[in-house]
C-alpha cells in the first residue's frame, strides 16, 4: 500500500510553519496595531521592495509654501515676484536580513521530555520575533538604546540595517517638571497630566506640525509612557488628575485598534503604557538619576519596510538535522528595516519628553 507522507523539511510543511509563526508573532507584538500602509498610521509600512530588488526605500516630504501672494496687478513672475519654488526633503529606510535559530541537543534530549520540540521551537521563535520588533521600534522612535538589560541587544547597540539611531533634535525634545536639560533633571521631575497639554501645544507649534491620526473624523495623538509613569498618574487623587478625568470621560473610539490596550484619553491624546519605554540611569547633577523617555506620537512617526517576498505575515522557515540526523535545528528569518521618520535633520511625527522615573513605587 502506498501512503502519502511529508518528510521533515518538506516545502509545504515549511510554508505552514512560516505562516503560523507570523500569525503568532503578530498577536504578541505590541506595535502591530500601529502599523499600516497608509499615512494615517504611526508606523508607515512601505511596500516598494516587496516585489523587487533593492536595499532601501526613499520617502519624500513636500514643505508648505510660505511666501506672500501677488496683490492686484503686481507682476507675479520674475526675480522679485512672489513665485516660490517647491521644497522637498527626503528620508530613507534600509532593510537587511535578520535570523534567529533554536536547536535541540539530540534525540535523547527529545526523548526525555514530553514536548514537541518543533512546536515549542516555533512558539519560542514567535515570542522572540514579537519582542525583537517591538524593541527595535521603541529604540528607533526614542533615538536611543537606553539601559534596559532585558532587551535582546547589548546596551551599546546603535541600530541595524544601516539605519542609525537619531537622537531627538532640540525642537522635538522636552523635559518634565522644572528640568531644562539632562544635567538638571531631578527625581521630582515626573510626568503629570499637565505635560500632556504641553505635548499638544508643542505639537501644534512645531514646524512641520505633528500630524494627528484621524479616528471617526476626529484628530487624535498617542502618548506612550512607562508602566511606572502610568502608576503615578492613575494613583493621583487631585480633582484635576486621573480619577476625576475618568469619571467624566465617555466611551469613545473603542472600535479603532489604536485604542486597544489604552489607559484612557485626555485632551484628544490616547494614553498608552509599556514596560519597554526606553530608560536611562545617568541623568541629574550627579549623573545617577533614573529617567525614561516618554513619546508623544502622531501619524508617520516611523517607517518600516520588508524585502522581496518577506512582506508582513511572511518569515523564512528552515529546518535541518545536524550531527548526522541527530539534532533538530530550526531557523526563522526575514528581511526588514525600521527607523524614525526624519526630514531635513528633524524628527517628523514624534516629540520626546525625558522624565524622572521612580523605580521604588512597586
Amino acid at each position: 500500500m502506498s501512503l502519502t507522507t511529508f518528510a521533515l523539511g518538506d516545502a509545504l510543511a515549511v510554508q505552514r510553519w512560516s505562516d503560523s509563526l507570523a500569525i503568532e508573532a503578530a498577536k504578541a507584538q505590541y506595535f502591530e496595531k500601529f502599523i499600516g500602509i497608509d499615512a494615517n498610521n504611526l508606523i508607515v509600512l512601505k511596500t516598494d521592495l516587496n516585489k523587487g530588488a533593492g536595499e532601501k526605500v526613499v520617502v519624500g516630504l513636500r514643505m508648505k509654501l510660505t511666501a506672500p501672494g501677488a496683490e492686484g496687478d503686481n507682476i507675479i513672475a520674475g526675480v522679485n515676484g512672489p513665485e516660490e519654488a517647491l521644497v522637498f526633503h527626503n528620508d530613507a529606510v534600509f532593510i537587511d536580513q535578520l535570523r534567529k535559530s533554536t536547536k535541540s541537543k539530540g534525540k535523547m534530549t527529545e526523548q526525555r521530555v514530553p514536548y514537541d520540540l518543533r512546536k515549542e521551537g516555533r512558539d519560542a521563535l514567535a515570542t522572540w520575533w514579537a519582542e525583537e520588533m517591538d524593541e527595535e521600534i521603541f529604540f528607533y522612535l526614542s533615538g536611543a538604546r537606553g539601559t534596559s538589560t532585558a532587551a535582546h541587544s547589548a546596551t551599546n547597540w546603535t541600530g541595524r540595517a544601516n539605519n542609525a539611531f537619531a537622537a531627538p533634535d532640540a525642537d522635538h525634545l522636552m523635559y518634565a517638571g522644572a528640568a531644562t536639560a539632562k544635567a538638571n533633571l531631578a527625581a521630582t521631575d515626573i510626568i503629570k497630566l499637565s505635560d500632556i497639554e504641553r505635548f499638544v501645544a508643542k505639537s501644534e507649534l512645531t514646524d512641520p506640525m505633528i500630524q494627528p491620526f484621524t479616528i471617526n473624523g476626529e484628530k487624535k495623538y498617542v502618548c506612550l509612557m512607562h508602566t511606572l509613569q502610568a502608576f503615578q498618574i492613575r494613583t493621583a487623587t487631585s480633582e484635576q488628575d486621573w480619577l476625576a478625568i475618568q469619571k467624566a470621560a465617555g466611551v469613545r473610539g473603542d472600535a479603532n485598534r489604536i485604542y486597544s490596550g489604552a489607559m484612557g484619553e485626555y485632551a484628544d491624546v490616547i494614553l498608552h503604557k509599556h514596560r519597554n519605554v526606553v530608560t536611562f540611569d545617568d541623568y541629574g547633577t550627579t549623573s545617577n538619576t533614573q529617567a525614561c523617555r516618554t513619546l508623544f506620537l502622531g501619524a508617520q512617526a516611523g517607517l518600516m519596510a520588508y524585502g522581496q517576498k518577506d512582506a508582513p505575515g511572511r518569515y523564512n522557515w528552515f529546518e535541518e538535522l545536524d550531527d548526522r540526523g541527530n539534532a533538530l535545528a530550526i531557523t526563522a528569518g526575514t528581511i526588514f528595516g525600521v527607523k524614525k521618520a526624519r526630514f531635513n535633520s528633524k524628527d517628523f511625527g514624534v516629540i520626546a519628553m525625558d522624565c524622572a522615573l521612580n523605580r521604588t513605587l512597586v
